[in-house]
């Protein structure tokens, strides 16, 4: 430990903002509150404040940043970073930095985001122990409102001296490079800052009514508690300011910034929020968390257990700000779940605290945000709304997808869209994509022609285990565009055909003009080793039409199979899923031989963004394909 009179401190400020190779950030007031920002003078920094309006997360995951730039002339492009200045980040609680180690573990789980660690690797955290502390913060209940890791250097005010203790080499030789007259700390610095640390774990006025310990186990038990959720989200707005002002939130959204020209522009990543009304709607239009208390639990249940369960950590620091900005004041997570506390004795449930999940962390390399150029080679309408396209890398490298994967597909200007490959790895040469025209992307998409180029990131996700299946009897099941990926299996199968079993398909549709892939199936007729049977829900008058009318479970009486040694996979609209599945119940299908490819709305494709999260589950990342045994009974999911 050392100590630093606060005249030198004050020069130690001030030597590091003239260093212009430096950029020297620190807490400001703005008015009555207090931000981060940019430092012109020492004597601008305000080390008493209670809490900042943001935390210090947005030097690391802006509010707003360029992850691509794109020409049309020449595609897609990494962001320049060769401007990026080592920055010192003055004044920062505790709280905030336990915050940053959770979000390192969040950032560098599965794929790890080089835009945010190439800023922390730049940075340098001078954190500062609370002087003043906020009356919506509850840091020491949550064991962040004081800490020994995860800073370079951190402060302590001892009236008219700081104690320093240095947390890194890099802290430490800031310190010995810019300040001076700094001394080694006495046996009384270090037992003042001791009683310092004692007084902030007393400042809290929030107190919760148990072990903190015991917060993802009582979730677990009110998840189904529909009435405790209805009665805390009834004032709340959707306007999504306590998960924007968190220190702890990582969603994101991507989106096209195009220049006037439209000849080039930038793909920018903006802050989202698992709070608005439509952060988990799919293109189809299908909101999978539609009302305000689904939308409020999944929240808490983020913060309190799914990440618990991931990381082994609540993911709550107690800084205060949801509260402090929630218009209805409905957003204290200690009033919260004192109340959920109450409510749990009261249903009689006896709640202990959950054993440490087993944590395994794995990172597979950094994030690709820059799609490959591509050539779509060829494009066949298929029906008024689906268009069935042929693309080619431009560098001639394979896709190696495996049927069921799913790519990101760019169009300059207007965006990125998840898109679900439709051929089998066995085509070579180029891939194709089977498209129905319903979003901004997909629209645009279907306005291209031969020869233009677009942009292809993937393949993502996991798919079809084609192993695994080897031997054994298929049963497809498609729904309406559900086809289109389930097309890539089916495909594989039937180039493979001596691997597999007994093969059915069971295609359905609204009606006949809707039928895709119309030139293959007629072929599937003329087979003697594929049964296929179709199926429309109507028929107008004027068609003409010799197949099943009915619904998709219509045709699963039709067919005669082995429960035992059939596998059932089962592709189509989100709707089609239970009735499928209790048809194949019906039977005696076991729940593992029940394969599901799921539909969400998947902006990344690595599992960062949250938009495609299905409780624990990330879609992208875990899926799209899941054996029905492992996600039966998961909320949301079906």
């Amino acid at each position: 430990m050392r100590i630093i009179l606060k005249e030198d401190f004050e020069k130690f400020v001030n030597s590091l903002i003239k260093d212009e190779s430096l950029s020297v950030i620190g807490v400001k007031s703005k008015g009555n509150k207090f931000a981060f920002g940019h430092l012109d003078s020492a004597s601008e920094l305000r080390l008493d404040y209670d809490v900042t309006i943001l935390p210090p997360k947005k030097y690391f995951f802006p509010q707003r940043e360029t992850l691509v730039t794109y020409n049309v002339a020449n595609g897609f492009a990494a962001k320049d970073s060769s401007d990026l200045k080592p920055t010192v980040i003055l004044g920062v609680h505790p709280y905030d930095i336990v915050a940053l180690l959770h979000m390192d573990e969040i950032f560098r789980e599965t794929k790890s985001d080089p835009y945010y660690f190439e800023k922390r690797k730049a940075s340098i955290i001078i954190g500062v122990n609370i002087q003043n502390m906020s009356e919506r913060c509850f840091a020491p209940q949550m064991g962040c409102a004081i800490i020994d890791h995860g800073y370079d250097l951190m402060l302590t005010d001892l009236g008219n001296r700081y104690a320093i203790n240095i947390g890194s080499q890099k802290g430490e030789q800031l310190l010995d490079k810019y300040a001076k007259n700094v001394t080694d700390a006495l046996a009384r610095d270090v037992q003042m800052v001791g009683q310092k640390k004692q007084e902030i774990m007393n400042m809290s006025q929030l107190k919760f009514n148990f072990p903190t310990e015991l917060i993802p186990e009582m979730l677990n038990k009110t998840y189904d508690q529909s009435g405790f959720w209805e009665k805390h989200s009834e004032k709340c707005l959707a306007c999504g300011s306590c998960v924007l002002v968190c220190p702890t939130c990582y969603c994101f959204d991507v989106k096209d910034d195009p220049h006037l020209s439209l000849e080039h522009g930038e793909r920018v990543r903006t802050w989202d929020g698992c709070l608005l009304e439509d952060f988990a709607k799919i293109a189809s239009g299908e909101n999978f968390r539609p009302t305000r208390p689904t939308r409020y639990r999944h929240r808490y249940f983020k913060k309190g257990k799914y990440l618990f369960d991931r990381f082994g950590f609540v993911s709550c620091v107690g800084c205060g700000r949801c509260s402090s900005n929630c218009l209805p004041d409905i957003a204290n997570p200690v009033n919260l779940f004192n109340d959920m506390y109450s409510e749990v004795l009261n249903m009689g449930v006896v709640i202990d605290a959950p054993a440490e999940p087993e944590v395994n962390i794995k990172s597979e390399g950094d994030i690709n945000y820059v799609p490959k150029l591509a050539t779509i080679i060829n494009k066949v309408p298929m029906t008024a709304n689906e268009m069935l396209f042929e693309i080619k890398l431009d560098d001639g490298s394979t896709l190696n997808q495996v049927p069921g994967q799913f790519i990101q597909v760019s169009v300059f200007g207007v965006g990125e869209a998840p898109i679900s490959v439709s051929s089998s790895p066995t085509k070579k040469g180029a891939f194709q994509l089977c498209v129905r025209k319903i979003g901004n992307v997909t629209t645009r998409l279907h306005m291209l022609n031969v020869g233009d180029k677009v942009g292809i990131r993937g393949p993502f996700g996991h798919g079809f285990d084609t192993e695994f299946l080897k031997g054994k009897d298929l049963l497809f099941v498609a729904g309406g565009l559900g086809i289109a990926p389930l097309r890539s299996l089916f495909n594989y199968v039937l180039d493979n055909r001596a691997d597999y079993g007994r093969v059915t398909l069971l295609y359905g549709c609204k009606e006949p003009r809707e039928l895709l892939f119309g030139d293959e199936m007629v072929a599937l007729e003329k087979r003697d080793d594929v049964e296929y049977k179709p199926t429309v829900d109507w028929c107008p008058e004027n068609e003409l039409w010799t197949g099943n009318i009915g619904v998709i479970t219509t045709l699963i009486p039709q067919v005669n199979f082995d429960p035992e040694s059939t596998y059932a996979i089962v592709v189509g609209p989100p709707i089609m899923y239970k009735f499928v599945i209790a048809d194949l119940k019906k039977r005696n299908v076991p729940d593992d031989h029940i394969i599901l490819s799921l539909e969400r709305r998947m902006k990344c494709g690595v599992g960062k963004c949250g938009h495609c999260q299905i409780n624990q589950i990330y879609v992208c990342r875990d899926g799209p394909v899941f054996n029905y045994s492992k996600i039966k009974g998961v909320p949301e999911a079906l």
